[in-house]
């Protein structure tokens, strides 16, 4: 699979400072490190016009999801945590760690935040 569809990734940890309101720093007791896994992007959602009432054609449909990598549970250093930093290596996106799934078959699915800008 990662021959086919595999793409790098940088995964940087990060840790929340003692101020509460304080931006993220890098946590220095663990390595920044580069991994090969799938991206899953976030899905769209397109509504088709409706047949019924006037006022059904302009009711909204919202679908909403974020996106996701998946890793070989082997390939990662150590299992990131929330926060931690993500960065698609294909655009230089970065997105923040949200949750991290295994899925008990040796592969392990990280869900991301929307995009962050700037860092």
């Amino acid at each position: 699979m990662k021959k086919a569809f595999g793409e790098a990734f940088s995964i940087e940890p990060m840790m929340a400072q003692a101020d509460p309101n304080g931006r993220s720093i890098p946590d220095g007791s663990r390595i920044a490190f580069d991994a090969v896994g799938t991206w899953d992007g976030p899905s769209t959602s397109k509504t088709p016009a409706t047949r019924g009432a006037i006022t059904d054609d302009v009711a909204h449909n919202w679908t909403t999801s974020f996106p996701s990598a998946n890793f070989a549970a082997a390939d990662l250093v150590w299992t990131p945590r929330k926060g931690d930093k993500l960065t698609r290596q294909l655009d230089g996106s970065v997105y923040a760690i949200d949750r991290i799934m295994p899925d008990g078959f040796g592969r392990t699915t990280i869900a991301l935040t929307s995009r962050k800008r700037g860092t």
